[in-house]
């Protein structure tokens, strides 16, 4: 039985209003930076050790496709309460391994594992809240409700770097002696918990209206999709209708007498599911998929790598300001995206706007690699990382939806996480081998100092980022020539 209206509505919003909490305790996973100095020197692990801990993090985040699997079967409520067992058990595993300093710091391969699946749960929480929402809410607000949460998943690591440094460092903020990284992991821990349990109880797909279940043999029978003839002798007839541009193509097949009508979808890939081995090899697919991914490694790299490059440049006094920078920046545009995406996505496409971002990222390390002791252009170049950032977490989800079976997003969209995190896992390995390479003298075995310690790094995510533009400029002309 329909609920009515406005209860509906209400559902719908509260529904909304935990994925944006549920967003918000994701976003935590990108303020790594901010207490990766705590555990080096715990640990006394190299850099290349810590960029290990932060891959690990992010494969686990892009390990998306299981938990979208698992949703898109089973639905939001057992992938929240699947992702309760594994965040929480996560964290209090960080929490205790400074209990055991000696054996974790030969064995930093298993605080990998741990920083693995506290990825892991992460992306089972980010699914049900993005997901969800999206299914709930019509498709002529899906970038408002996209650039909602991700504004929420975007301003999260500038709340939880305030706390750190203001709640957790006692003392001088490059102390790491004096910072409570441990207290830091159960905080995590108790976020999990709860926001897990919120939507357990409380998001839902409240189907029984939702554009994502509308019945699509319906839309076959109306007279806008079908161009039908009649043919008084018999004869087998074929008609075809074919919209461009994602619209629906449709193949009838009606014998003379009229006894029976068949009809199928012919190319309509946005309304039908499609198997994996359909999905991997679709062309747009792929390119959106590796596009994401290219321009996706620059935001978590700087991201996670904020003060190293800061304690390279004898800037770490300013940690605390240039942490917040890239996830205020990120919360602000991507409110702003959303609704400027959808009030313009006829007269400009929301593949643009994501090449813009492209842009920005590849630009932004482009500053960083000439201009990084310069405190204002280093800030200058934080500021473009946030618009990138927030232009990609708002507008691929969003392109996702559209271009693809809305049925298969957890699935579509965690592939694409996936391939992201393993690019990422290889470009943040190498950012950290470089900078251990190039310890000198001046330096004291861990620590790296001058602009030499980062410029290899980034050379790499301008290389990153600028095929991510290229990526995007195809697709552009490839619809351009399909009209």
């Amino acid at each position: 039985m329909a609920l009515p209206i406005s209860k509906l509505t209400a559902l719908k919003i509260l529904g909304l209003v935990i994925g944006c909490a549920g967003k918000f305790t994701t976003g935590s996973l990108f303020v790594f930076s901010v207490y990766q100095d705590a555990i080096k020197d715990t640990f006394n692990y190299t850099q290349k050790e810590v960029e290990l801990l932060s891959s690990m993090l992010n494969i686990g985040l892009g390990v998306g496709f299981l938990p979208g699997m698992f949703y898109d079967h089973f639905g939001p409520q057992w992938a929240s309460a699947v992702g309760l067992f594994i965040s929480v058990s996560a964290y209090m595993l960080i929490w205790s391994s400074t209990k055991s300093v000696q054996f974790y710091s030969g064995n930093s391969w298993l605080m990998a594992i741990y920083f693995f699946v506290c990825g892991l749960g992460s992306i089972f929480t980010y699914m049900v809240a993005l997901n969800t929402n999206i299914i709930n809410f019509d498709k002529k607000h899906t970038g408002k409700i996209v650039g909602l949460l991700n504004a929420f998943f975007a301003g999260s690591p500038s709340v939880f770097a305030a706390m750190y440094y203001h709640l957790f460092t006692h003392g001088d903020p490059t102390d790491t002696s004096n910072q409570d990284f441990p207290g830091f992991m159960l905080l995590f821990a108790i976020s999990f918990g709860v926001v897990d349990i919120l939507c357990i109880l409380f998001l839902k797909v409240r189907k029984d209206d939702s554009p994502a279940f509308v019945n699509f043999e319906n839309d076959i029978s109306s007279k806008n999709n079908i161009v039908t003839s009649s043919n008084s002798g018999g004869s087998h007839e074929v008609f075809c209708f074919a919209r461009r541009n994602g619209r629906q193509s449709i193949i009838g097949d009606i014998n003379g007498d009229n006894s029976t009508q068949n009809y199928m979808i012919a190319d309509n890939i946005a309304e039908r599911s499609m198997s994996l081995k359909e999905i991997l090899l679709n062309v747009d697919y792929q390119i959106l998929t590796w596009l994401i991914a290219f321009a996706s490694v620059i935001g978590l790299v700087y991201a996670n790598n904020t003060t190293v490059i800061s304690g390279s440049l004898h800037l770490d006094q300013y940690n605390d300001r240039l942490t917040i920078i890239i996830p205020i920046t990120n919360a602000i545009v991507s409110a702003l995206v959303g609704v400027i995406s959808d009030h313009f996505k006829d007269k400009f496409p929301r593949m643009w706007i994501l090449i813009f971002g492209s842009i920005c990222f590849t630009v932004s390390q482009i500053l960083v690699f000439f201009f990084a002791e310069t405190l204002g252009l280093l800030v200058v170049s934080a500021i473009f990382v946030g618009f990138g950032v927030a232009i990609l977490w708002s507008m691929a989800p969003t392109i996702m939806k559209e271009m693809f079976y809305i049925g298969n997003l957890g699935r579509n969209w965690g592939i694409a996480l996936l391939i992201a995190a393993l690019i990422g896992f290889g470009i943040q390995e190498s950012y950290g081998a470089i900078y251990d390479a190039e310890i000198g003298p001046e330096g004291d075995g861990v620590h790296c100092y001058g602009m030499k310690c980062i410029r290899g790094g980034t050379a790499i995510c301008i290389g990153s980022g600028s095929l991510s533009i290229v990526l995007g400029i195809v697709m552009q002309l490839k619809k351009k020539l399909c009209k």
